[in-house]
């Protein structure tokens, strides 16, 4: 899922044309296979959780984990239609398209960062944690994470699409973006 963000990310300073658009289509492609994986490893556990008569969605991590695979479900679906090759929101306003790609955006962001709390938190648990190999593990996802989103604030600092109280849904700062598609 990370590679999937940062390689939306490397989008920002990619012009209009096929490139972003192949590479629009590749950070999709990413992000399916992560929600793929996701699935299947929540299949795995619910499975186990039935086999075993326990109760599901017990922990903090079930309960990250399964925020993370639903809103694994929709923000794909903001993306489908705020991709312009698509033309599923053709003949609707630019405002609307912006506003999706916006919430699409946030929506990847919450996702994102639930499966990462997710990790953490599945590292404590009594069945995996192997001392000082679970802590490096641990650091290691937080050093992950920590440059993901410097990466990120890098990018938002060069073409900002954050809404303010003046411009609540982002879409003047978007219609910049939008103008070089």
């Amino acid at each position: 899922m990370s590679e999937g963000v940062l390689s939306a990310l490397r989008l920002r300073a990619v012009e209009a044309g096929p490139e972003r658009v192949r590479g629009i289509r590749r950070h999709a492609l990413l992000q399916a296979a992560a929600l793929v994986c996701a699935a299947g490893g929540f299949y795995a556990i619910y499975s186990n959780k039935v086999l075993l008569g326990k109760p599901h969605f017990r922990t903090l991590h079930g309960r990250a984990g399964l925020a993370a695979l639903l809103l694994g479900l929709v923000a794909p679906l903001g993306g489908a239609l705020a991709f312009k090759s698509l033309g599923l929101l053709s003949g609707r306003s630019e405002a609307l398209q912006l506003r999706v790609k916006w919430a699409h955006r946030r929506l990847g962001l919450a996702t994102w960062l639930c499966a990462l709390g997710a990790v953490e938190l599945a590292l404590t648990h009594p069945a995996v944690y192997k001392g000082l190999v679970n802590r490096a593990w641990q650091l290691a996802v937080a050093g992950a994470a920590a440059a993901v989103v410097a990466l990120a604030s890098r990018a938002v600092k060069r073409r900002s699409l954050l809404p303010t109280q003046a411009d609540p849904f982002g879409v003047v700062n978007a219609a910049d973006e939008l103008k070089a598609l």
